[in-house]
């Protein structure tokens, strides 16, 4: 039996995105047996507010995907985004925004709280085709991770005794700290965190950095065989909450 997973909010004037979301989303609805869900899944006749709230108050992921006409509708201002929100406050639900267009994203305190999937300057309609797939690639990443995990990520590191190491440890505090300073960025080399840092022994943080990335708040990248890091959503999310 499928459980609930996945609940996208989106403008109507929006759909050709999500349209393009869903192609990449349907292999977790297939191989992991995650429900996606939006209100075209309202059947006719139902009660789509009952729906909607049903289906917000099962789920563990809420995708966003912003854009003026998001912004601008009443319904997901008024009904949608309140609910979700709760979610997220009350029952540890993943926000993930997507930026579809130029907005005022940034602008409002209920969103903007949230680490996007792509910078606000970088929305969607201004990527080719490659940049578009390789961003619902990785929104389909973070997704499967959150839904393959039967805790939260904060809970993960609790029973690891990593979430008071990682507040005490000062090697481990300062190189979050200089990844979540420099999220903007494509990444880090362990040449520019170690220098940045300024520890001692390049080792040190070499060994942190993989520890961090076993952890998964640290994703890597190969550019012409350089290993590169960056924050995961998770870790920024972390060093965000923890106030690293």
């Amino acid at each position: 039996m499928k459980r609930h997973g996945v609940f996208i909010s989106y403008s109507k004037k929006d759909a050709k995105w999500l349209d393009y979301l869903r192609v990449h989303l349907s292999y977790l609805e297939r191989e992991y047996q995650f429900t996606i869900w939006e209100d075209s899944k309202i059947e006719v006749g139902a009660d789509w507010r009952t729906e909607i709230n049903k289906e917000i108050g099962s789920t563990k992921v809420a995708i966003l995907m912003v854009s003026a006409n998001f912004i601008s509708s009443e319904f997901i201002n008024n009904e949608e985004l309140p609910a979700l929100l709760t979610a997220a406050k009350e029952e540890g639900a993943h926000i993930f925004p997507i930026i579809i267009s130029h907005c005022m994203f940034s602008d409002i305190d209920a969103i903007s709280r949230f680490q996007t999937i792509n910078p606000p300057s970088e929305p969607l309609i201004v990527m080719n085709e490659g940049q578009r797939d390789a961003l619902f690639l990785k929104v389909t990443q973070e997704i499967k991770r959150v839904l393959s995990s039967d805790t939260p990520a904060t809970s993960i590191l609790g029973n690891l005794s990593s979430l008071e190491e990682l507040k005490t440890s000062f090697d481990r505090v300062t190189i979050m700290t200089i990844f979540f300073e420099n999220y903007h960025k494509d990444g880090l080399s362990i040449k520019e965190v170690y220098k940045l840092s300024k520890a001692e022994k390049r080792k040190e943080v070499i060994r942190v950095i993989h520890e961090l990335e076993a952890l998964e708040l640290l994703s890597k990248t190969k550019i012409e065989n350089l290993s590169y890091y960056r924050l995961t959503v998770s870790g920024y999310n972390f060093v965000e909450k923890n106030k690293l």
